[in-house]
């Protein structure tokens, strides 16, 4: 692939940048419940009594429905159109998380609205903003996905600041509802102007690839049966509880360590820098070097802060180095898939295949906040459930490193030559 510094990765961001205002924007958005629950955590604890495995369960319930519903919702994309998907879904989505404020004393209204907060974010998944970005960008593909995922990064570093803000100033309802209200006034506007699928995209045709050699199954069905793409779509699900177990706990770890809650949620926002810087980063060396070996290496990272958080203890400085190095990790997860799914499956079933993914990221990041909480209200610390998580990065490695080389695919996600077909 071709480097984003090359004449043609230059000429695809002269031609196409508006395209990617809407696609970093939904990304933006898509995150807000995810890092909104770690600082919503105290003040329902505070309020209801609750376990924080019991408000942690919200994710899980997420997570499950996301592993039947995202496939689904990644087949509409395909067959529907992504604008279609993306103009129902930022409005329903925002409606739903503003929705959370309505939880009554009762656990499972908790659960209940998180249920349909499931099912309005597979409306506004990455999977519906990527389908649209693939087509514009191929010679710097790795970069442009960087660019819209850093989005989740973005998310990471503004939602704790702003929220713990909302909350301390009018309460945790209003902080949902004032969140939601000015996510979908600046989403909605930009996905209806900005965000039309590319033209090549709007009805390809299926055809056989023409040159010699052997071609990758072209059906969403035979692609997922493949082992290459159930060893990617393991790694992803590992490296998502993992990595969730952490992030979606580290501000009532660090709390535990002796941090105020507002310098924790300050801290915490770390995490979101790390994560542009690692997309940025992880985008430049995907279009570089071979993808396989540049995840295998990224989900090694967060080793690093769990040293850190089982070795130091009120440290303000360390904390911060902690969440910087593990958002340079979470910069590149959504990232290697993604781009990893594209190169090794085309662009033809891109929606129904990273769907998939994504709905094992969320499964994976719904369960982990869960385990990891309910380890937490058993042992009443989280040194346990840091300790377990080192042998999953190595495995999530491991998997990555094992892919194998890309096939070949031209402009309309057709195969050039690559594995044998599989049947649908």
């Amino acid at each position: 692939m071709a480097g984003s510094g090359e004449p043609g990765a230059l000429e695809e961001w002269r031609a196409h940048w508006r395209v990617m205002i809407p696609c970093f924007g939904g990304i933006v958005l898509c995150s807000a419940h995810g890092y909104s629950l770690g600082v919503m955590i105290l003040p329902i604890e505070q309020e209801y009594g609750w376990s924080r495995a019991e408000i942690s369960a919200g994710m899980l319930i997420l997570s499950l429905i996301a592993l039947v519903a995202s496939p689904l919702a990644g087949l509409a994309v395909d067959r529907l159109g992504a604008r279609r998907i993306a103009l129902f879904g930022v409005p329903f989505y925002c409606t739903s998380l503003a929705m959370l404020s309505l939880a009554g004393s009762n656990v499972v209204s908790w659960w209940s609205l998180w249920a349909l907060l499931a099912i309005a974010n597979m409306t506004v998944m990455p999977a519906v903003w990527l389908a649209v970005l693939n087509g514009y960008f191929i010679k710097s593909r790795g970069q442009a996905m960087a660019v819209a995922l850093s989005g989740t990064g973005m998310g990471a570093a503004i939602y704790p600041f702003i929220l713990n803000a909302l909350i301390e100033w009018q309460g945790w309802r209003e902080a949902y509802v004032m969140l939601a209200t000015i996510a979908v006034l600046l989403v909605l506007p930009a996905t209806y102007f900005l965000f039309r699928p590319a033209r090549h995209l709007q009805a390809p045709p299926r055809q056989e690839a023409t040159t010699g050699g052997r071609t990758p199954p072209l059906s969403a069905r035979g692609q997922a049966w493949s082992m290459r793409y159930l060893k990617l779509a393991a790694a992803a699900t590992v490296y998502a509880v993992a990595c969730s177990a952490l992030t979606a706990n580290v501000v009532p770890v660090l709390i535990d360590q002796n941090l105020s809650p507002a310098v924790a949620a300050a801290t915490a926002g770390l995490l979101g820098i790390g994560s542009i810087t690692g997309r940025l980063i992880g985008g430049f060396l995907l279009d570089r070097f071979n993808g396989n070996m540049v995840a295998a290496i990224c989900v090694l990272l967060p080793i690093i802060p769990i040293t850190i958080f089982l070795n130091t203890d009120g440290s303000q400085a360390w904390a911060a180095l902690a969440c910087l190095v593990m958002g340079l990790s979470i910069g590149t997860e959504v990232d290697c898939c993604a781009y990893l799914a594209a190169r090794h499956f085309g662009t033809r079933n891109f929606g129904a295949l990273f769907g998939t993914i994504n709905g094992l990221l969320l499964f994976g990041n719904g369960l982990a906040p869960f385990l990891a909480n309910y380890g937490y209200d058993v042992m009443k610390t989280y040194d346990l459930v840091l300790l377990l998580l080192t042998p999953l990065y190595v495995v999530t490695s491991l998997l990555f490193a094992t892919l194998g080389r890309y096939p070949d695919f031209d402009e309309t996600g057709l195969p050039v030559r690559g594995e044998p077909r599989a049947s649908a």
